[in-house]
């Protein structure tokens, strides 16, 4: 009688088990996800969250086995070469068993985009094989690329730019193309051939070389940004020269910000807004815009772009615009401009390796017909690390001294150059000029900086150095990583919030530790 009793008890405490535990434990599919992408979050910064995960959609589940689709062959090639195991991790936290995961793209995803309010500011080609394998290709960079979450009052962008199987190619030009290129205000020297591809401009290149392909369907808009001479301007010009290639009927409009500006001010002075209004809106298929910063604050001038995008977009024309900032770090522009430049696809360009610098000058000087030794190309490389503009510029004023004095290209007149110039690696901010600077300052050497140890007295500089690594350079988390001996770049990145938290609840003693450090830097 005694066991009946127990095992009717132990019975009843199963029940109350099992309910409670099937009442608070995701079951169905959908709360599976929802918890995946809860955990998801808590691993990643928003900004990888809301780029990659936030719109993957779990579409069925076979036992273990989710079906998981993004949004296209793009978003797949990406997720699959960088955050699946990831991804498999918060599925086998929420649902404590081993699972499979199985990536699809929409299949339908071009023929639902019409009928779609999401809009088609990510539309893809997924026949492009050879733009889809050059992002299975890309580097682990995350802070080189934002791709948003579409807002969802963005319109759907008509495929209107018009089918090259339409053109004629038997059919003579009526100018020669490379007048017609200067007509469309684009650099002929400025196209993908002339531009060195690396680690540092690798995706943003191929972003432009999609857009390129595929006016008015692929990214739309494109905007990219990054520092004073790393090649914006150029991929602006690539994009334009290779619309124009294959289609010599497309009609590109190409200009900076500031020539926009000018050019609305003289139509309104004299009364030909109808004109100026029909070249951009009508007479357009690709538009250009370089240096978009440049109309922050002009309230007239944002206005006039605001209705020139927005007839633009819905007529499917393509448009590409640079800054120097994210849209959402843009001062002085209107929300609904930024917004507008996050419908599409925001890519950055980094300041070029070592490797890639060297090859940008070895491109240079072949086309200049200068004579230039790997010595003299390392040496220029290691000293000016942050703008191709300027790194040309150096050699080519080399090539012209040694030309104009009857010398040889020589490493010593090269060293005299680069001392006049007062641009030595010493004295640049660097993250290795920023670990060294932080070294000596507490008695420890720059391997120990990027060393495994952690005792305070090393972790704490290394801690410093990550934090005006990140505040005084253009380099990414993932490439500080590596600047810090390979370090993951959540560590640069938390070191970096740990101490931004302290300057920002203006903490006597942490404020006190960055000012010295960045007078030491500074001078």
């Amino acid at each position: 009688m005694i066991s009946v009793a127990r095992a009717r008890y132990v019975a009843l405490v199963l029940l109350v088990f099992t309910v409670l535990f099937v009442s608070y434990w995701p079951s169905s599919m959908s709360e599976i996800w929802q918890a995946a992408l809860c955990d998801l979050k808590e691993k990643t910064s928003s900004h990888n969250y809301e780029s990659w995960f936030q719109n993957i959609k779990c579409r069925r589940r076979e036992g273990r086995q989710f079906f998981l689709e993004v949004r296209d062959e793009f978003q797949k090639a990406w997720v699959e070469e960088n955050y699946l195991d990831l991804i498999e991790d918060s599925l086998v936290t929420v649902t404590g068993a081993s699972v499979e995961i199985t990536l699809d793209a929409e299949s339908t995803y071009a023929s639902k985009a019409q009928h779609d309010d999401v809009g088609g500011a990510f539309q893809i080609d997924v026949e492009d094989e050879p733009v889809a394998a050059r992002m299975a290709r890309m580097p682990e960079e995350m802070g080189r690329v934002q791709m948003p979450a579409m807002s969802w009052d963005a319109p759907a962008a008509p495929e209107a730019f018009g089918d090259l199987a339409d053109f004629d190619a038997t059919q003579p030009a009526p100018k020669a193309f490379e007048e017609r290129l200067v007509e469309a205000g684009l650099n002929p020297r400025h196209d993908f051939e002339e531009f060195v591809v690396g680690g540092s401009n690798q995706f943003v290149h191929a972003a432009c070389s999609a857009v390129a392909e595929n006016p008015g369907k692929s990214y739309n808009p494109l905007f990219i940004f990054g520092g004073v001479g790393l090649g914006k301007t150029h991929l602006l010009h690539a994009v334009g020269i290779e619309a124009m290639k294959a289609n010599p009927q497309a009609r590109v409009v190409t200009m900076s910000a500031e020539e926009f500006m000018n050019e609305l001010i003289t139509s309104l002075r004299q009364k030909k807004m109808n004109a100026f209004r029909t070249q951009f809106r009508n007479n357009c298929d690709v538009l250009l815009i370089d240096d978009i910063q440049f109309i922050a604050g002009k309230d007239s001038t944002q206005e006039e772009f605001f209705h020139t995008f927005n007839a633009l977009y819905h007529s499917g024309k393509q448009i590409v615009v640079t800054s120097d900032k994210l849209p959402r770090d843009l001062p002085g522009i209107e929300e609904r401009l930024r917004s507008r430049f996050s419908w599409g696809l925001c890519a950055d360009i980094q300041p070029p390796e070592m490797e890639t610098r060297i090859a940008i000058l070895e491109k240079k000087a072949e086309a200049d017909g200068i004579e230039l030794s790997k010595e003299m190309a390392i040496l220029l490389a290691s000293s000016i690390r942050s703008n191709v503009r300027e790194l040309e510029g150096t050699l080519i004023r080399l090539g012209a001294q040694a030309s104009l004095l009857g010398q040889p290209m020589s490493m010593e007149l090269a060293r005299q150059m680069l001392d006049r110039m007062d641009i030595d690696q010493r004295n640049q901010v660097n993250t290795p000029r920023i670990i060294e600077v932080v070294a000596r300052e507490y008695g420890i050497s720059p391997v120990d900086i990027r060393g495994k140890r952690r005792t305070r007295a090393i972790s704490k500089p290394r801690q410093y150095a990550m934090y005006l690594a990140r505040k005084h350079t253009d380099d990414s988390y993932p490439r500080l990583g590596d600047e810090f001996g390979g370090k993951d770049h959540t560590t640069v990145l938390a070191a970096f919030k740990k101490i931004d938290e302290l300057i920002e609840a203006k903490d006597p003693e942490m404020c006190s530790i960055i000012d010295r450090l960045e007078n030491l830097l500074l001078g």
